[in-house]
Formats: C-alpha cells, structure tokens, sequence
C-alpha cells in the first residue's frame, strides 16, 4: 500500500510540474471577436465663399480677443499666447476675405502685431516691454476698428477666394493720419 501511495505521489508530482493546460485551456472561455464595421466617410466638396457674415464674424472674434489681451496682458503668460494667436488667426481670415488692395492695408497692421506677437511668445514682458505692447495694442485697436469696420469696407469684399478680383466702384480709397500714414 505504501508503495502504490508514493507512486501516485510520484504521478501527481509530474503531473503538476508538467502541468494541466491543455485541460484547462479547454475549460476556459474564449474572447469575442470583435467585427470592426468600416467607416465610410463621403466626401463632398465644401465650397466656402467670402460673404458679408463670415467677415462681420472674424471682425467681431477679433475684437473680443483684441480686448480680452488688453485687459490681462502680463497677468497669465498662457492666455496672453492664446490671445495673440487669435487676433492674427482672425486678422488674417479678414485680410482673405478682403480684396488684394485692400487686403495689404490690413497687412501693415497684422506685421505690427506680429511684432507684439514675438515679444510676448519669448516671455519678455518687461515693465517697458509691457508697456510698449499695451500702447501698440490700443493704438491698432483704434486704426484696425476705424479703418477695417464692416461699414468701411463692405464695397472691398472678394466675391471668391479662387481669383483676384478688381475693386468694386464704391472701394474705399487710403487715407490715414497719423505718424503711420502712408506717402502719396
């Protein structure tokens, strides 16, 4: 009897060294496969024209985002990033918008915020750094609302994005004051 004991021992020794896993394996449950359905995306062409009401929009986004860095400049150096990429986001959608010689006044503009752009991306808002953004800030908020109001310039809207389109006949002619103002 002792010997058919420790045979057995023996046999269930080998047989949890070599263990049971194809037995167990065929007890276990398997994994669902998963049938991924395909996505079908329609392509459709988007044909996005200029209009009245998307340049009113980019002006208004302007504004807020114009003000919105006027008031908490210095205060958080994330939201004064976030501002200034949205004010040259919508100064630029507006400069599309516009006809080519019309569009390069606003360019004048959008090159002295990109200056403004560059001292507040490299984190130098010092007291005279600080000081000389405000002042730049304000004054192209007087010039860019003056100048670049729907009212000024409705007769200089492109009627397409795809061609270069001449002036209309009521086109708003150039005149500034001030010391930016252009040479006749």
């Amino acid at each position: 009897m002792k010997k058919v004991i420790s045979w057995l021992l023996v046999i269930l020794m080998i047989a949890g060294m070599t263990g049971c896993e194809p037995l167990a394996k065929k007890f276990r449950r398997k994994k669902k496969e998963t049938v991924r359905m395909p996505r079908i995306h329609q392509v459709q062409k988007y044909e996005k024209k200029p209009s009245q009401e998307l340049y009113k929009k980019h002006f208004s986004y302007w504004s807020s985002w114009q003000s919105e860095l006027i008031k908490v400049l210095g205060k958080n150096h994330k939201k004064d990033e976030v501002c200034i990429e949205h004010i040259m986001s919508n100064l630029a959608d507006m400069q599309g918008i516009l006809i080519p010689e019309k569009g390069a006044q606003l360019a004048v503009h959008i090159k002295r915020l990109s200056e403004v752009r560059d001292v507040i991306l490299n984190e130098d808002l010092s007291v005279a750094n600080r000081d000389y953004v405000l002042r730049t800030l304000e004054r192209e908020d007087r010039y860019i609302k003056r100048d670049f109001s729907y009212r000024k310039v409705k007769s200089c809207l492109r009627k397409s994005f795809n061609d270069e389109e001449e002036p209309s006949s009521g086109a708003v002619e150039e005149e500034r004051v001030g010391p930016d103002a252009a040479v006749k």
